[in-house]
């Protein structure tokens, strides 16, 4: 698996053309979203204000993409407090440059399990993680399903609720926060130091706005 992480202005064309059209054939195809596609692809106004994303291809065919990520701080507008406030209950919507939130993640698992996180969901995890931690990020929000908080319990992370879960749609969704400490480290096998962060922060992961990374996992 090839994982890259970049933004608009240093992924190329084609590789973020692939990325919105995988969300749409995930969101729309799949999962029938109430999501709005233009010539094949998903592509919302939270993707107009640089994001990073987090690509995942085929090793050995690079054109083939199989999973994304977008990566916004909470500095700006992001999907939790400007879309779906409601998932607050109340609470005050994170502001700050230590917590980002994680949203439109796909993937076209090439290992499902039934009752588990796939291998490529958890490399993709791990690697949104270290790449989070080496821009100083404490704390993920995201909105998600039931579903996928009952696999992200079950492996470990730490994590909790903004607060019960709402009809969106066709789904159950809610609002977690999740905390990048040596709970969550470990229950992802990163390497850990103090009690309270995850160590390990790898050149190779440490980017300033505009740069690309490109990495290799197995």
């Amino acid at each position: 698996m090839i994982i890259e992480v970049g933004t608009r202005t240093t992924l190329d064309k084609d590789c973020l053309m692939r990325m919105h059209k995988l969300r749409a054939q995930v969101f729309k195809d799949r999962k029938r979203w109430d999501v709005s596609i233009i010539a094949d692809m998903e592509i919302d106004g939270y993707d107009a204000l640089d994001p990073y994303y987090l690509i995942l291809e085929d090793k050995d065919a690079p054109q083939q993409q199989f999973g994304c990520w977008r990566i916004l701080p909470t500095t700006g507008p992001y999907m939790l407090k400007n879309t779906f406030p409601e998932l607050l209950h109340g609470v005050d919507a994170p502001h700050s440059t230590h917590i980002w939130e994680l949203s439109r993640f796909a993937i076209l698992a090439r290992d499902k399990q039934c009752h588990d996180l796939s291998r490529d969901s958890l490399l993709a995890i791990r690697a949104v993680i270290k790449f989070a931690i080496a821009h100083d990020v404490d704390e993920f929000v995201t909105v998600t399903t039931l579903g996928v908080e009952k696999l992200l319990r079950k492996k470990g992370l730490d994590i909790s609720r903004f607060g019960p879960a709402i009809r969106i749609g066709v789904e159950n969704a809610i609002a977690l926060r999740i905390q990048l400490n040596r709970t969550t480290c470990e229950s992802l096998g990163i390497p850990t130091g103090s009690d309270h962060q995850c160590l390990h922060r790898p050149n190779r992961y440490s980017l300033e706005h505009g740069d690309r990374a490109t990495f290799n996992l197995l």
